[in-house]
């Protein structure tokens, strides 16, 4: 395992797959980092921390919402493990850690798809996002849409078509989701609409 100042808390709120995974996805940032020009400090930070709010228990839950003033904007914002996590893990984090750089929170908060504002559609979240997919210790072998996801994101991804990634990614996810019976976010929807057009120019293939 590799030595971070942040593993000692978050050995404290993960369980072990989940700290395995954050590992993963902090060494898939590391390798996207120099692709998108972003700091290596800033984004292993933002993977490594991604999902410090997964596991808490709710009565954890409902304290981090009342006092981060999180909003449940859409019905499906209240889905936990698929949007919700993303917002109060960024303010569990500002708060027993210190963080206070907007990039890492806003990355952390939105890389559900939840919310809005500056850094939901930055190229750190977005690497977040891919990240998340991509890092080594997930198991796709069992989940066609995203094996087939992966092997496609990881080829766009590193090569700095990020477009493709992102339309890759939302199309992938509201298919899976659908299939899985699972709520759709309507950002999800919307992200899949607006890079729709600029696929279907340079990437006919994909639309």
């Amino acid at each position: 395992m590799p030595e971070h100042p942040y593993l000692p808390f978050l050995q404290s709120v993960l369980t072990p797959a989940r700290l395995r995974h954050s590992i993963g996805v902090m060494q898939v940032m590391t390798d996207l980092a120099p692709i998108y020009d972003l700091d290596t400090e800033i984004a292993q930070t933002t993977g490594l921390l991604h999902d410090a709010g997964k596991d808490l228990l709710p009565e954890q839950i409902k304290a981090l919402l009342k006092e981060g003033d999180i909003p449940i904007q859409h019905d499906c914002d209240s889905h936990y493990v698929l949007y919700l996590h993303g917002p109060v893990g960024a303010t569990l984090v500002q708060q027993a850690l210190g963080i206070e750089d907007a990039e890492i929170l806003g990355a952390i908060r939105t890389h559900t798809f939840y919310g809005d504002g500056p850094y939901f559609d930055s190229g750190l979240t977005w690497c977040l996002r891919f990240a998340d997919i991509l890092e080594p210790n997930r198991d796709w072998s069992h989940e066609p849409i995203l094996f087939d996801c992966a092997a496609g994101l990881r080829e766009y991804a590193t090569n700095g078509q990020m477009v493709a990634g992102k339309y890759l990614q939302a199309d992938s996810l509201i298919r899976w989701f659908e299939a899985k019976g699972f709520p759709v976010h309507p950002n999800l929807r919307r992200v899949k609409n607006e890079y729709h057009k600029e696929v279907k120019d340079n990437r006919p293939d994909l639309a």
